[in-house]
């Protein structure tokens, strides 16, 4: 049996590009180390692939966000939003055992530079984004997400959603007013039931999973997912982060690219040791 390290390593990778019909980029993805002061935030507008190899004992956070173009400034909400989401969640979440929580706080330190931004005419009006990040640690995924951006997983072959769509065409097939063939070309799949920096509050779906070593995770916008089958995502999940990435924009691209198309991809290497929840008394004061 092979032993269980504390410390995990993965790898990863990421590519945005503008697609076919957009003449800007409003994606940004971005990562960030949660032991140190390392990250990364995609530039304005098309990021060429970079695979990397990253080992730690707190872990690591990656985040991919849309910036809402109806309403202007997407791309400025997008890149405040992927900034204070990895910034707050860095200097915050290493080492005090409530990632969760912090996460939680990121999303709303989003939430308020964007709106603090359009109120200060830095960018549209009325400008919003959707954001979704994941933070691995040693045994754990540790999930937070507004509006329908996408997170998925790759676990024993098994490919999961993680995220649920904030939009009022997903609304609709919750309660089963529609059919899932109406929703694909239904007039309200890109409307959006929360975004961030859309009001002066946000509320955050938030969730942690088990990690597992050999577990890949799929960060995307819906540029990317809507031009994409489930099971295209989990055959190119099987390969390098590197190559799931081109080959999933590349099929994003081939029907039409008629919007920006971002994927993030994270492959776990070493899952690293899940911390022991507290027993008895040591709980009221975890």
């Amino acid at each position: 049996m092979q032993a269980v390290t504390a410390a995990l390593a993965v790898e990863y990778a990421g590519l945005s590009v503008n697609g076919h019909v957009r003449d800007h980029n409003e994606d940004r993805l971005g990562w960030a180390a949660l032991d140190g002061d390392t990250s990364f935030v995609t530039p304005a507008q098309e990021y060429a692939i970079e695979q990397a190899v990253a080992t730690s004992e707190m872990g690591l956070v990656f985040a991919v966000a849309d910036g809402l173009g109806g309403y202007g400034g997407g791309e400025v909400a997008s890149g405040l939003a992927i900034e204070a989401c990895l910034d707050h969640t860095q200097k915050n979440g290493a080492g005090n055992g409530r990632l969760t929580s912090t996460m939680r706080a990121a999303f709303n330190r989003a939430n308020q530079a964007i709106f603090d931004a359009a109120i200060g005419g830095h960018g549209g009006r009325k400008m919003q984004s959707t954001l979704s990040a994941l933070a691995i640690t040693p045994g754990e995924a540790h999930l937070a997400h507004v509006g329908d951006s996408r997170v998925y997983r790759r676990h024993h072959g098994e490919l999961e959603v993680l995220t649920a769509d904030h939009s009022q065409v997903m609304e609709l097939l919750r309660m089963h007013i529609i059919t899932p063939e109406q929703a694909i070309d239904h007039p309200a799949r890109y409307a959006l039931t929360r975004s961030v920096g859309g009001d002066i509050t946000v509320r955050v779906d938030i969730r942690t999973e088990r990690l597992d070593a050999d577990d890949a995770f799929l960060l995307c916008s819906d540029g990317l997912w809507s031009n994409v089958t489930a099971s295209e995502i989990v055959e190119a999940l099987a390969h390098s982060p590197a190559d799931a990435c081109a080959q999933l924009v590349k099929l994003a691209l081939d029907r039409g690219g008629d919007d920006n198309a971002t994927a993030m991809a994270v492959r776990v290497r070493e899952a690293g040791q899940r911390p022991e929840a507290p027993q008895g008394w040591r709980r009221l004061f975890s």
